[in-house]
């Protein structure tokens, strides 16, 4: 099942690739969408969670990498900043 598993997500990896640029359409509207969906799944974990302390070092760490590095090279810094800082706290957030 492994090894199936494997070769179906190589095989869609590799024709995503290969076919992928084939298919042109406008993603314009797609940036609105992904930013509603991260909002929204932001929200469900913040109000689902009783210590909301993951939730603001998330918002708090991506907001200082966009002050810090701008709105076109923020991602990357951030994620490596919440990782670091999730890691540093998990004793204290447990």
């Amino acid at each position: 099942m492994t090894l199936l598993n494997h070769f179906y997500w190589v095989s869609g990896c590799t024709l995503g690739g290969l076919f992928g640029s084939l298919i042109t359409f406008d993603t314009h509207e797609l940036e609105f969408v992904l930013t509603a969906l991260f909002v929204v799944i932001f929200l469900e974990q913040f109000l689902k969670e009783q210590n909301h302390a993951n939730a603001l070092i998330g918002f708090g760490a991506s907001l200082s990498c966009l002050i810090i590095f701008g709105a076109e090279d923020f991602i990357l810094p951030s994620m490596a900043t919440i990782l670091i800082l999730l890691t540093a706290l998990r004793g204290r957030l447990e």
